[in-house]
């Protein structure tokens, strides 16, 4: 992998609050300072004991997020298929911003052409939006 640092949070892959894990490159080294002194934990990145029921639940979301990611996978790109066929063939003037194929398929970036972000975001509750200027 051609990756320097990678953050995962628990939460966000089936498994609980408060934990996460930290891959960082080791040739060449990416050196970090603790935000937190004393102990030496984690090779003198952190201080302090670990959560043990948290980590083993860090594991085991591990376990289950490589199990079912080709399903998940497959589910989300179809709810995001439906979802573009619906605005595209429903609405005029929208652009899809970004590459098409190089994404995830559960963020969408559109733009309305000549409709207020803000006003995206109070008619369409029932939807994660947000807004912004690029």
């Amino acid at each position: 992998m051609k990756i320097d640092l990678l953050s995962i949070s628990g939460h966000k892959i089936y498994g609980p609050k408060g934990v996460g894990a930290l891959y960082v490159r080791s040739k060449p080294r990416v050196r970090l300072d603790p935000l937190i002194s004393g102990g030496g934990q984690e090779r003198g990145i952190r201080s302090g004991t670990l959560p043990t029921p948290l980590v083993v639940g860090l594991g085991e979301a591990c376990r289950v997020a490589k199990e079912e990611m080709s399903f998940d996978s497959a589910h989300v790109s179809s709810l995001s298929e439906k979802f573009l066929n619906g605005i595209f063939s429903n609405i005029s003037h929208v652009i899809r911003n970004g590459d098409s194929q190089s994404t995830y398929p559960g963020c969408i970036n559109l733009s309305f052409q000549c409709v207020e972000g803000e006003s995206l975001l109070m008619a369409l509750k029932d939807i994660a939006l947000s807004s912004g200027r690029y």
